[in-house]
């Protein structure tokens, strides 16, 4: 460069050593720094001394060129750039701005203040000088050495096809001819013709083919420039503004196509994700025994999974433009609109779980995963689900809810059971919702039962109880074993009169089944009663407390009674 593009004594005009260094040490580790620096020294130094200025200015001139590198491989490490630039458009931007702006402007102060020193140049000339020729050359051929030192050259060439190398070869091809035709003629204004296969080039063969392309440009452009050859002649410029307009065409060439090809690696990029993408969720729902559904942001059913037959009977054909809520299968208006409001909102996946009917007629329980989908900015556009059949699981777990809250022996309903029902209707009472009594019955001297008959008999004694209970109430009454040989009878909506009437005739049922033991023994008992009426006042504990004591004057004054809570 010095030999080739050095004009009236000043510095060169074309400068790329600094590009190959800072490529290395953004590609190197740290610890591999100074091996590289101290080579680059050395030769900076001998090329200064028997080319330029002379061994007195070689040493000044050699760090500042080599700190010039390091500067560009530091900041760009710091900024997370130094190996991933080309890989999108911010950044080619980052590395354009630190590269051929930031790092020249504050090295041409140093570069141009020797050669003002040494040399017979004035200081500004040499500020521009310096600036265009390190900032152009590292702009235009640090990112193929980029290339070259991480192996992106070599990978490539390892997993192009023979139809790919021969397409390359093509274009490059191209790509000579036509920087040879433009610049070899100074006849007419074509430095744009070489745009187009650059961009041709960005498109087919990614950053490596735009980079070669840039290359060939630069090579071919420039070695005619100097030469005198090319459209830059039609300026009528002395040679070294020639060149430097040369190579502002050419960062602007770079600039042009450098952010194209690195938009479209991403671009390929984000397809061979998405295809991934698809082929993974194209396995997933094929294989899996979920249903898995996409709808839009409409709600309408754009996908279902070949597994939509076997869990809700329908066809993938079937539920395919329709809306889950109009379908015999899927969940209500309300489910929807709640789950869909759920995910717009939070942005999270949520799960509901609805009772919907099969093409047989047959009620079954579903249980959806959704999670919505959103655009790059944020808008709802629709969501996909994965819905699997959970009747089993409602069916055992409605079992296990009627066993927690019934008693094994009578059927009944247990003291849990009871207290939830008394607490809802006290809430109820409280709102001045109707009215209501509870009542509490023991069975008359139970322990000589068990004691005369065994416990066996006294089970039975309960079951007894249990069904003239039943029996004896209304539909909408709750009875309940609460421990014992102990019952409570909740009687909603009924006055004081109504709840001593049904109690009244649960106690005379009671006095006239007859239990029947295993050995034909018969067995009769009475019952004793204590009835409150729910008032807002009371609390559960107080209104239970009342029917107890109730209970209690019930068989001090003789048993087989009813008692009223004071």
């Amino acid at each position: 460069m010095i030999l080739l593009t050095r004009f009236d004594g000043g510095l060169a005009s074309l400068w790329l050593a600094t590009s190959v260094l800072a490529a290395e040490l953004m590609i190197a580790n740290r610890a591999a720094w100074w091996a590289s620096i101290t080579t680059c020294l050395i030769a900076n130094f001998a090329a200064t001394a028997l080319f330029s200025f002379g061994p007195v200015a070689a040493l000044p001139f050699a760090v500042v060129n080599v700190g010039e590198a390091i500067l560009v491989a530091t900041l760009l490490r710091r900024l997370r750039r130094a190996q991933s630039y080309l890989d999108s458009l911010e950044g080619v931007i980052v590395f354009a701005l630190v590269s051929a702006a930031i790092v020249p402007s504050v090295t041409s102060v140093a570069g141009a203040a020797l050669s003002a020193t040494f040399g017979a140049m004035p200081f500004t000339t040499e500020y521009r000088t310096w600036l265009f020729a390190h900032g152009l050359g590292m702009l235009t051929f640090t990112p193929l050495m980029t290339l070259l030192l991480n192996g992106r050259i070599r990978q490539w060439l390892r997993g192009a096809s023979r139809a790919d190398r021969t397409e390359s070869v093509v274009w490059l091809i191209v790509m000579i001819t036509t920087s040879l035709i433009v610049f070899g003629q100074s006849t007419a204004p074509l430095l744009f013709v070489p745009i187009l296969p650059l961009i041709i080039i960005a498109f087919r063969l990614e950053q490596v083919g735009t980079v070669t392309g840039l290359i060939i440009l630069a090579t071919i452009g420039g070695l005619l420039t100097m030469v005198g050859q090319g459209p830059v002649q039609l300026l009528g410029a002395d040679p070294a503004n020639q060149l430097r307009l040369f190579q502002f065409y050419l960062a602007m060439t770079t600039l042009t196509v450098l952010p194209v090809a690195a938009e479209l690696s991403q671009r390929r990029a984000l397809f061979r994700r998405v295809g991934e993408s698809e082929a993974r969720f194209k396995l997933i729902t094929e294989s899996s025994t979920d249903m898995i559904i996409s709808l839009d942001r409409r709600g309408v059913i754009t996908y279902a999974s070949p597994s939509a037959f076997e869990v809700t009977g329908f066809t993938p054909e079937q539920l395919v433009g329709q809306r889950p809520h109009e379908l015999a299968c899927g969940p209500d208006q309300a489910t929807m609109d709640a789950a869909g409001e759920a995910i717009k909102l939070a942005g999270r996946p949520t799960t509901v779980e609805y009772a919907a009917r099969t093409p047989t007629g047959e009620r079954r329980w579903f249980e959806a995963h959704t999670r919505g989908l959103f655009d790059g900015e944020g808008r709802f556009t629709g969501w996909v689900s994965a819905i699997r059949d959970i009747s089993v699981r409602k069916a055992l777990e409605l079992r296990l809810a009627h066993a927690a809250s019934t008693d094994p022996l009578t059927g009944l309903a247990n003291r849990r059971r009871f207290d939830s029902v008394l607490e809802r209707t006290i809430d109820d009472r409280r709102a001045n919702r109707g009215c209501g009594c509870i009542a509490l019955f023991d069975i008359d001297f139970f322990k000589r039962v068990n004691d005369a008959y065994g416990h066996a008999v006294g089970d039975l004694v309960l079951e007894t109880f249990a069904a003239a209970a039943l029996r004896s109430v209304r539909g909408e009454d709750h009875v309940a074993r609460l421990g014992g040989e102990e019952f409570g009878i909740i009687l909603e909506g009924a006055s004081v009169a109504q709840a001593i009437e049904i109690c009244e005739r649960v106690r005379h049922a009671i006095a006239r089944d007859v239990t029947r033991a295993p050995d034909g023994t018969e067995v009769c008992v009475t019952v004793s009663a204590g009835v409150a009426e729910i008032t807002p006042g009371l609390s559960r504990l107080q209104l239970m407390r009342a029917a107890d004591e109730a209970l209690y004057r019930a068989k001090a004054g003789g048993r087989d009674q009813l008692a009223l809570a004071a």
